[in-house]
């Protein structure tokens, strides 16, 4: 006799399921987020508490924010956001500094520079915005990521009063970065001059020399439309060395009112006759304390507009005056020497005008030599400034400063001399980058300045 079969759901057969009994299946887990050690969370937290937004925090969020920030190491020059992209991404700066850079055409604008204990991304993050600006690594960095999902994930229903400080605090950068941008390219738009900060970090390094040289160099372009600046303080000998006679300077006009400024200042300009000109900073060491940040602005401001290149000749030690005047300039000329104090000053030099915000393709190093047997060679120097040289001047012998005496510039009067050369190349390199997007302009944009006050200023 066959036993009896199951029937029912119970039991097995075509299109019937079985279901097994007292069967139990652990349930899946979820991935669970690998816990950071104990200095790992305190150097997170750190960056968070240096973050002018997120410091007021409870310990609890700040701690829950921590746990979710990512680790990011990004290499000297690469690009961490991209202007006009979307993101969705807070990044905290741990080490290392961050260039935050606005394109324009046809200029690319730095905004600010990011060090430590900043961030950024919160616009595009919050405020669901296309990136404003790219960000680059201007030294290798070490970043913290925060997206929006763990923001909103630690920050909803309990901090939301932060979020808004913080939605304020992303309007108000946006707002600045666009004005700061704007302002950036007025010169741009209304033909202003383009401001060459040449400066020479170590003395005897032949800055003045040079300075006088370009702005002669560039003259033969565009006579009467080259202005030379001589900050170059206590003693500001670029109007003798160019054969003219100064009566006035620009210090002499800080207490002029408004009204009167503009027309004081254009006639304290000298003339020469092979085309450039020249405003010294001061005729005496002491006056030199009265070219103020705010006079330079508001000179720069009204010379701008009457030349299409102003050279500033800068002196070695850097001075509020010359903190503001790196602020006003779309390119730095760095003058160092083959020799290791100069080139170890050049190299400290490279580093205070990054921190400044300088960009490297707004920054031209010149070696000049100064001796026939340098004792630096260029790749050692170029070693040494962790960046290659742009223009070299060679050895000129004794003709700087047969100039000097004579009163006369080099690349005016001289231009098979190496000076000449150098400053030549200077001057094409420069007006690659700054003279092709403006029109030709008409000649003599001073004329009250050359006919009536130069004649009387000239040299014999």
């Amino acid at each position: 006799m066959r036993p009896r079969q199951r029937t029912g759901w119970d039991s097995g057969g075509p299109g019937r399921p079985v279901l097994a009994s007292n069967l139990k299946e652990p349930a899946p887990k979820r991935a669970e987020r690998p816990s950071p050690s104990f200095n790992d969370m305190v150097s997170r937290l750190a960056a968070l508490e240096q973050a002018p937004i997120f410091f007021s925090l409870p310990d609890a969020q700040l701690r829950a924010l921590a746990r979710r920030l990512r680790r990011v190491k990004i290499a000297a020059g690469e690009l961490i956001a991209s202007q006009g992209e979307p993101g969705d991404t807070i990044f905290f700066i741990e080490r290392g500094r961050c260039r935050v850079v606005i394109e324009k055409r046809p200029s690319v604008v730095t905004v600010a520079l990011l060090s430590e204990g900043d961030f950024f991304g919160e616009s595009a993050t919050l405020r669901n915005r296309p990136q404003q600006a790219s960000i680059y690594a201007q030294t290798e960095c070490h970043l913290l990521a925060l997206d929006r999902q763990s923001l909103h994930l630690v920050m909803a229903g309990r901090e939301w009063e932060t979020l808004d400080e913080l939605r304020r605090f992303a309007d108000q950068r946006f707002n600045l970065f666009a004005d700061t941008s704007v302002q950036a390219g007025w010169g741009l738009l209304l033909d202003e001059a383009s401001v060459i900060g040449v400066y020479s970090p170590k003395g005897g390094s032949g800055g003045t020399c040079l300075s006088l040289n370009l702005v002669g160099a560039l003259a033969r372009r565009y006579p009467g439309e080259v202005l030379l600046l001589d900050l170059d303080f206590p003693y500001s000998h670029s109007a003798l060395l160019a054969g003219l006679i100064p009566t006035t300077c620009l210090a002499r006009t800080a207490s002029l009112p408004e009204g009167s400024f503009d027309d004081v200042l254009l006639s304290a300009v000298l003339y020469h006759a092979g085309g450039p000109m020249i405003l010294p900073g001061a005729l005496r060491p002491e006056e030199a304390d009265e070219v103020t940040p705010e006079l330079i602005t508001r000179a720069i401001a009204v010379l701008r507009k009457s030349f299409r290149y102003i050279v500033v000749d800068l002196g070695v030690t850097i001075t509020d005056a010359t903190l503001a005047l790196f602020d006003l300039t779309q390119h730095v000329v760095l003058v160092t020497a083959p020799e290791l104090s100069a080139a170890k000053s050049a190299a400290d030099a490279i580093e205070i005008l990054g921190q400044l915000g300088t960009p490297p393709d707004r920054l031209t190093v010149v070696l000049n030599h100064r001796s026939i047997k340098p004792a630096v060679t260029r790749p050692a120097v170029e070693r040494l400034l962790k960046r290659p040289v742009d223009i070299e001047v060679a050895f000129d012998g004794s003709r700087p400063e047969q100039a000097a005496v004579d009163g006369v510039i080099l690349s005016l009067t001289n231009p098979k001399s190496e000076v000449a050369k150098g400053s030549e190349a200077l001057a094409e390199w420069l007006d690659s980058k700054h003279g092709g997007r403006r029109e030709e302009r008409p000649r003599d944009p001073a004329p009250a300045v050359q006919e009536e006050l130069v004649p009387a200023w000239r040299a014999d």
